[in-house]
């Protein structure tokens, strides 16, 4: 009769398990609809073609830039005019001047000169008197370059190669980030859908054995104070379901939130096993650094430089020359506007050459000099840190599968000792006490096992992140 029973003690809670879970969502599942649903993931993307479209305007800066120019300025003023006889009078004077002009720019990166064709007509129509002429720029074609001067144009295609594989890597990463969050919200309600089920299988287990006592209190063989323990027991055990029912409403809801999803069904979360996680140092260590330093190192040294050379051809002799050719000319009548042109040529050179600015100049160059020597130790500690960082999650990978293995194996045994337990008790082996103290290090134990997967299932994703998978 007692094997009887403690059998149905074992049964009981394996069909209430088997009769409530359902799996239906898992780790994949919650990836999945992350990427493909939430709000979050369009700001990625929509932060990803803002960059996209910035370098399209960067690329589309170094050709031809057309613009066309219309002005109708009108004037109407009153003068004081001297007349033949040494007598003065007011005049009117009405003039109308619309100009057109077609301009064609073009930079030249290498250089950082700049390349002008002009085209323009214009009138001059004296209102007043009945007088009109015309003028034409039939073409003017400048050429302006400074020598040995700041050129930006360099170093802003040096700065967009690292900043391209910046925005690639950034756009990567934040996505495995989101899928990073996605699963640690998985986790939070799995681990409390967890405790529930364990809890209410510890409850179902101790209402029977409540029933047990009872019956044996009933025969002299139970004391009232082992009744009044179990109760205290199965109490506590329904508290616990309650919070972490609450508790667990309130993680759907947030995990509901970043995969948007609408449905109000219940969801359950599929079973987390053990897998292998096996990552080569060198390639952890590499990977790491490739994206999360030297691109970001690159690009600061790179603006450091910028600095110091802008800073230097800032504080020197600076020449410039501009030179142009064209041909113009004027008509009163339209029609004949273009028949006699008249050939311009222009030659500009000057110079910038500072005299007296105190050291002012010689100082910012030296203190660009210092700030990049205090960059490059920075790097070289952040180098140091990041592959000590690195390598951390290496040993952190054997450290981790040795609590898993050993976790494992204690919850085993306390699955062993919480059937051993129930049936010393039946045999009057044990006290009521021995068992809500087992139940609970049951508990304990089964929490740490599965804690310890979670913990080396966000590891995992953390290396999808270092390696922008």
């Amino acid at each position: 009769m007692k094997s009887f029973a403690n059998l149905i003690l074992i049964l009981i809670p394996t069909t209430f398990y088997s009769q409530n879970y359902q799996d239906s969502l898992s780790i994949d599942d919650v990836i999945g609809l992350v990427i493909k649903n939430s709000e979050r993931i369009k700001n990625i993307e929509s932060n990803y073609q803002i960059r996209n479209i910035d370098f399209e305007n960067y690329k589309k800066s170094f050709l031809p830039q057309v613009t066309l120019t219309a002005n109708l300025p009108y004037q109407r003023s009153i003068q004081e005019v001297l007349q033949f006889n040494g007598s003065t009078s007011l005049v009117e004077r009405n003039f109308l001047n619309p100009t057109i002009n077609f301009t064609t720019k073009q930079v030249v990166p290498f250089t950082g000169g700049e390349i002008s064709l002009t085209n323009s007509i214009s009138m001059n129509n004296d209102l007043q008197n009945k007088i009109t002429n015309y003028s034409s720029n039939w073409v003017s074609l400048t050429y302006s370059q400074t020598i040995n001067g700041f050129n930006p144009y360099k170093w802003n295609k040096k700065k967009y190669f690292y900043s391209r594989k910046l925005d690639d890597i950034n756009y990567r990463k934040e996505i495995a980030k989101l899928k990073t969050e996605a699963v640690q919200l998985f986790f939070d309600a799995y681990i409390l859908q967890k405790k529930i089920e364990l809890t209410k299988n510890n409850l179902v287990k101790t209402e029977s054995l409540l029933r047990q006592i009872e019956e044996k209190k009933k025969l002299g063989r139970a004391l009232g104070i082992d009744v009044n323990q179990i109760e205290i027991t199965i109490n506590q055990l329904t508290q616990k379901v309650k919070s972490d029912s609450f508790e667990l409403t309130m993680q759907i809801s947030k995990l509901r939130n970043l995969l948007n999803i609408e449905t109000q069904k219940e969801l359950n979360f599929k079973t987390i096993n053990d897998f292998e996680l096996v990552i080569p140092k060198e390639k952890l260590i590499n990977s790491f650094l490739e994206n999360n330093y030297e691109n970001e190192a690159q690009l600061k040294l790179l603006l450091a430089d910028e600095k110091i050379d802008k800073t230097k051809k800032d504080g020197a002799v600076n020449f410039f020359i501009q030179l142009g050719i064209g041909l113009n000319s004027s008509a009163a009548e339209f029609e004949n506007l273009y028949n006699k042109p008249i050939q311009k040529q222009a030659l500009t050179v000057g110079a910038y050459i500072p005299l007296l600015n105190w050291g002012i100049l010689n100082n910012k160059k030296k203190m660009a000099e210092l700030e990049k020597d205090i960059l490059k130790r920075e790097l070289k500690e952040t180098k140091f840190n990041a592959t000590q960082q690195a390598e951390n999650l290496y040993y952190y990978i054997e450290n981790l599968n040795d609590q898993i293995r050993l976790a494992k194996q204690e919850y085993g045994l306390q699955i062993e000792t919480n059937e051993l337990l129930l049936n010393l008790l039946a045999y009057d082996k044990r006290t009521v006490y021995d068992y809500k103290n087992q139940l609970f290090e049951y508990e304990k134990s089964f929490l740490n096992y599965n804690e310890l997967l979670i913990n080396k299932y966000v590891l995992k994703m953390k290396f999808n992140e270092i390696f922008l998978e």
